[in-house]
């Protein structure tokens, strides 16, 4: 709903460039219910308490390996453990690193909503019981597959930060693979829950369903960011440069 969108859903760059621009051209007398909107829009906290959401997910991975005991558990699900974790650690030292000065901010129950997506995805990986024997071909297939995923993430995460930081301000990415795909770092980050799905299934099923979930809910998240982020690009960088990338899903979306 543009009402809602307008005032909740941009954070960061993107809600700093739609509130200066939105409520300038709007002059008309707001009613009651805008009124209140309005006021609830206020309530923000700083774009860098993200990192919140990977010292909360560290935390997570390793308080479970403390009370489910996972070191007396196959290996299968102490390699998932592993993964959750150097996903939480990666991007908790990646926010630190390349956190910039920024005076961003986002709406509060965007942070609260990523405290509790990441308390909940640390329960996900076990909560639907042993995952498959240790030596099966998922194993062998999905570990290298999310290492590179995670590897890919990270080259686009520090390039993007290097561009913005080397160029005293927001360009238009040229990496390689930013020429078709606008948003490669949230298509990675889906991808990784994906896998992670498939490998956390328990003995008898193809997926975990509750990481499925997750995964759903990370796709559906980034992916309303990223038509912001096509959106924001456009205005800054023109349309014609933008609008022949894709967001996120290659060739396609």
């Amino acid at each position: 709903m543009p009402t809602l969108r307008s005032r909740f859903l941009a954070y960061g760059s993107r809600a700093t460039s739609s509130r200066k621009s939105g409520p300038a051209k709007d002059r008309r007398e707001k009613s009651a219910a805008e009124e209140l909107l309005d006021y609830a829009a206020t309530f923000q906290v700083p774009h860098n308490y993200f990192t919140h959401f990977y010292v909360t997910s560290v935390a997570c991975s390793l308080f479970w390996r403390w009370k489910l005991r996972l070191w007396d558990e196959s290996g299968h699900i102490q390699v998932v453990w592993a993964l959750m974790l150097l996903q939480g650690v990666r991007r908790m030292l990646e926010s630190w690193a390349y956190t910039s000065s920024s005076k961003s901010t986002m709406w509060f129950a965007h942070w609260i909503l990523g405290l509790v997506f990441y308390i909940t995805i640390n329960i996900a990986i076990w909560i639907e019981g042993p995952a498959r024997a240790s030596g099966s071909w998922a194993k062998a297939a999905l570990v290298p597959a999310i290492l590179t995923a995670h590897t890919l993430q990270h080259s686009y995460h520090a390039y993007l930060y290097r561009l913005r930081t080397e160029s005293k301000g927001y360009q238009l990415p040229s990496h390689p693979l930013f020429n078709n795909l606008l948003c490669p770092h949230y298509t990675c980050e889906v991808v990784i829950y994906a896998l992670l799905s498939f490998l956390a299934a328990p003995d008898g099923r193809l997926v975990n369903w509750t990481l499925v979930c997750g995964t759903i809910f990370v796709a559906t998240n980034l992916g309303v960011t990223a038509i912001g982020t096509k959106q924001w690009y456009a205005e800054k960088f023109g349309e014609d440069m933008v609008s022949p990338r894709k967001r996120m899903i290659p060739f396609v979306w």
